[in-house]
Parts: structure tokens; sequence; C-alpha cells
């Protein structure tokens, strides 16, 4: 992976600093006591992934974005192509159930990106 790819870094739920590390603990994210686990800090470079309490809320948005992104098109195609809507909705529930810790995931490394600018100089980790 090219380090500089921000956007390859961010779907691998890479450390938006050095886009190597780990941004979570546990790679089974099915594990549904363990899938948001953190580090407190990247195990590459070092940086602080709880900045303070609370600071996530506000990938809350962002996972709504992603939702409403997944959602909508499905339910242009339902209505256009006068499909079963009961059989769009159970599609979708299914759809939601399997992709919901994945964007749960990724709206936190969306959201912390937007706060943390790449060092180049730190993404030559050893240790990953």
């Amino acid at each position: 992976m090219k380090p500089d790819f921000v956007l390859l870094a961010m779907l691998k739920l890479k450390c938006p600093q050095c886009r190597k590390g780990d941004m979570f603990l546990y790679s089974n994210m099915y594990s549904f006591k363990k899938f948001a686990a953190m580090p407190r800090n990247c195990t590459c470079c070092g940086l602080n992934l709880m900045p303070e309490p609370g600071f996530y809320t506000g990938a809350m948005y962002i996972s709504y974005g992603l939702n409403v992104a997944l959602f909508t098109p499905g339910f242009i195609i339902t209505a256009t192509c006068n499909l079963s809507f009961t059989k769009f909705i159970l599609l979708y529930f299914f759809l939601v159930i399997g992709a919901s810790v994945y964007i749960f995931r990724l709206s936190r490394a969306i959201y912390l990106y937007i706060f943390i600018d790449y060092n180049p100089k730190l993404s030559n980790c050893n240790n990953k």
C-alpha cells in the first residue's frame, strides 16, 4: 500500500498520522464484545487515538450519512422497477446487519482523519 493514498488507508482502518498502525485491536470485527476496542495509542507512531472523552460522538453523523448512502440507491431501484418493497426491506435488513460493524469502524476512522494530518516522516514504522 502506498502510504500517500488516504482513501485506501481509511478503508483499511489505519492510523491517520502514519497510515501503518491499526486503529482497532481486533481484526475480527464480528466479535461483538470486542468490535469497538481501540488501542489508546497507535502501535506504530504513538498517536493518541482517544483524544478526549466523547470524541467519537461526532462519528455518529458520519455513520448516519454512510447508512443513508447505502440505503438510498436500493430504495430508488425498488421504487422505479416496481419490485416488492417487502423483499427490499428484508434484503436491506440483512445488509445492515452485516455492514453495521464495518460502518461503525469506518465512521470512526473518517472522523479521526478529519482532525489528524498525515506525517510522512512517521510512515516508516518497523513493526508493520
